[in-house]
């Protein structure tokens, strides 16, 4: 679907949306010019959006939903959020940032692989055949996926995938702190070791 830019999610929206409380009939009442004027024709359209976006944002939070659903929250706030009120929105997300952390753990290890790197004491026949699969873990990370991140605690476990490729390729160092880093957010993450925002769920600062 494609949106234009007036239909979009922005940082000036969202400020307009917070400071009525998310309620458009107090925007309506006190009709004030310039904050109508930023929604412009798509006022109900956006001001819908960010409700029901915020609220989706809150269950995903709360751990209240599936991967399907969250992966299509976050596809979606892709396409109809520009990208300083995308980080705005996500920021909502109380373990967002720490799946993006992982993410870049992994895109770490795959900067450091290739089609010839030695994959065999991972059960690997080929570097490609191990890309395959870290490609997909990377993309499934990046919507905050648990069944994946379950994954990967075995994977950087000791004597694991990602410890017998190291040692094959004479990365070993770099990854004995890539796991102790993978270690700290998997933890923080899975405890859900984290400072509660006791703000109303449509508030954005």
């Amino acid at each position: 679907m494609c949106y234009f830019m007036k239909d979009l999610i922005t940082k000036d929206k969202l400020k307009i949306f917070s400071s009525y409380g998310g309620d458009l009939d107090g925007l309506s009442r006190i009709n004030k010019s310039a904050d109508i004027e930023t929604f412009g024709k798509s006022l109900d359209k956006v001001w819908g959006l960010i409700s029901n976006k915020l609220q989706d944002l809150d269950l995903i939070s709360r751990r209240l939903t599936s991967n399907d659903f969250t992966k299509q929250t976050l596809t979606e706030l892709e396409e109809i959020a520009d990208e300083e009120s995308l980080q705005i929105l996500t920021a909502k997300i109380n373990f967002y940032s720490d799946f993006q952390k992982v993410r870049q753990i992994l895109e770490n290890i795959k900067s450091w692989t290739t089609n010839e790197t030695d994959t065999v004491w991972a059960g690997y026949d080929n570097g490609e055949e191990f890309l395959i699969d870290l490609n997909q873990d990377i993309e499934k990370i990046k919507f905050c996926d648990f069944a994946t991140l379950d994954k990967l605690e075995m994977e950087f476990a000791p004597a694991s995938t990602y410890q017998e490729i190291s040692l094959s390729n004479g990365w070993g160092d770099n990854f004995l702190k890539l796991a102790e880093d993978f270690d700290i957010l998997h933890k923080k993450i899975m405890t859900n070791n984290y400072n509660v925002d006791k703000k109303q769920w449509w508030k954005v600062w």
